[in-house]
């Protein structure tokens, strides 16, 4: 029993002729009389009672009709699931980020690439860069949106705009000549909060100086360094996609004035995978 003959059983029975159901189905009277023999020798069981003007459904017949009915109307939804995951119309699309990033620059593909794909849905994972690779390697994430500080030939990849880092200090802090920018150097002997991910390129940028920074503090957690800083404990050395994590109108905030500890940003996912056709449409919104 297939879904074509099912399709043909169904005909006849609403129909009430073979011949009548022959012409809807575009098909020879006798080639669909022999589908009806053949179905019924399958299951073993009569399923019409043919008459000379029209044909009546046995018991067995009306609880085929309404089982096949369901059994059709799912084929042909199933059919169109897949008809509208295949052109990105459907379907979800999950994606990792490293938390500063998914705060603003995620939120905004999102809405964008909402607007226009409204069933596709997303399932978002927030980790440090190699947390998020080791789940793009596994096959967990689609896509990772992540800082570009590793090796990164095993992917395809999309660069997004890099990340100033910026110093967040207590207002009440008066330090470095310009308003609105300073240098490493300017903060040479002050107490410093570091993210752990930002910390090692950090010292060593400050080595390359001839200083040791003042470590005060370290954290994974972004939040924390600039919640210390706005209680004026020390200064927060974080990326400008971070300031939004804790609102505070006792801050100030001024970019690192050397750009070489921007932070780069990219999107990837595996060279070798086959993406399905909703994430190739969003990740168009990267390159947009």
């Amino acid at each position: 029993m297939d879904i074509k003959q099912l399709q043909y059983f169904l005909a006849i029975a609403e129909e009430g002729q073979i011949t009548k159901a022959a012409k809807k189905l575009h098909v020879a009277q006798p080639a669909l009389s022999q589908q009806l023999r053949l179905l019924e020798d399958e299951l073993g069981i009569q399923l019409l009672e043919r008459g000379s003007r029209k044909i009546r459904l046995t018991e067995e017949g009306i609880a085929l009709r309404s089982r096949a009915r369901q059994l059709v109307e799912l084929m042909d939804t199933t059919t169109q699931e897949l008809r509208e995951i295949n052109h990105g119309l459907k379907g979800t699309i999950s994606v990792g980020t490293v938390p500063s990033v998914g705060t603003k620059l995620l939120p905004e593909r999102i809405q964008l690439f909402h607007e226009q794909y409204p069933e596709i849905n997303f399932q978002i994972w927030e980790g440090e860069t190699f947390e998020l690779l080791d789940k793009l390697n596994q096959g967990i994430i689609d896509i990772g949106i992540v800082r570009a500080c590793f090796n990164i030939e095993p992917y395809k990849s999309i660069s997004l705009p890099s990340d100033p880092m910026i110093a967040a200090m207590h207002k009440d802090w008066n330090i470095g000549k310009q308003l609105n920018h300073i240098n490493m150097l300017e903060l040479a002997e002050k107490p410093l909060l570091l993210h752990s991910g930002a910390a090692p390129r950090i010292i060593e940028y400050c080595r390359q100086y001839g200083f040791e920074p003042r470590i005060l503090c370290k954290s994974t957690d972004v939040r924390s360094v600039i919640a210390l800083a706005d209680k004026g404990i020390g200064i927060a050395i974080i990326p400008k996609s971070s300031m939004a994590f804790v609102p505070s109108q006792n801050l100030h905030y001024k970019t690192i004035a050397d750009r070489s500890l921007d932070l780069a940003t990219v999107v990837v996912w595996l060279r070798d995978h086959r993406l399905p056709t909703a994430v190739k449409n969003f990740l168009e919104t990267f390159i947009s």
